[in-house]
């Protein structure tokens, strides 16, 4: 072995040592959902020559993987690989990160791999979704408060948000349909509601009422005329 491979071959085994220390946190830190693997090309058929936090059943000195022994075939070592699902052999869905080791030519010599057990997760992911679901009645909503200001304001904010224009650019037409909205929403059943609107809308009380009245005589002659 001349200098440069033996400066090269200690450069590696730098590298790997570093990762089977990095490899350890990473295990420790998503334990027990998390497995790394440190690949050496130098033997497609041994590649493996280190593992944490082993899920995969895997073992020291066992083969690269499909991915691996594909890229490694084509040349396409450039790019890593991140995010990706994968599978155990018993069909448990995984998902991966891999991390080529490159020397100076830029030339992979080994993989870094990150492999993280989602079953549990896909597991609760599913029981949230069917815990979640709404029934037949989902159009309706319902703000859980006992303090009535705060149910006023509440009821008061839907109606803006239906009108679609906000109060400082209201027309005196915007306004009564507001007043028109809080009315069919039950909000001056709460004897303390004029109050409470007039001040959030910036308007007198008795404009309140003059507003309800037209709103409700509005109301009563649609009706009557069938619109």
């Amino acid at each position: 072995m001349d200098s440069v491979e033996a400066l090269a071959t200690a450069d590696k085994e730098a590298t790997f040592a570093l990762l089977k220390q990095l490899s350890l946190g990473i295990a420790k830190l998503f334990a027990p959902h998390c497995e790394v693997v440190i690949h050496d090309f130098t033997d497609l058929e041994r590649s493996i020559i280190h593992i944490e936090g082993n899920i995969s059943g895997r073992r020291v000195g066992g083969g690269a993987t499909d991915l691996l022994l594909t890229q490694a075939r084509n040349g396409n070592t450039v790019r890593d690989f991140h995010n990706y699902q994968t599978f155990l052999p018993n069909g448990r869905n995984m998902k991966s990160c891999t991390m080529f080791l490159r020397d100076e030519r830029g030339v992979a010599y080994g993989a870094f791999c990150i492999n993280l057990d989602i079953g549990i997760f896909a597991g609760f992911h599913r029981m949230l979704g069917e815990f979640l679901a709404l029934e037949a009645d989902s159009d309706v909503s319902e703000t859980l408060s006992d303090d009535i200001q705060r149910t006023i304001h509440t009821i008061l904010r839907e109606a803006v948000n239906e009108i679609e224009v906000e109060l400082p650019i209201m027309s005196k037409e915007d306004k009564i349909d507001l007043i028109a909205r809080l009315d069919g929403k039950g909000a001056f059943q709460v004897k303390r509601a004029v109050p409470l609107i007039a001040e959030e809308l910036g308007l007198s009380r008795s404009t309140i009422y003059n507003y309800l009245t037209e709103a409700r005589v509005k109301s009563e002659t649609d009706g009557q005329n069938g619109v």
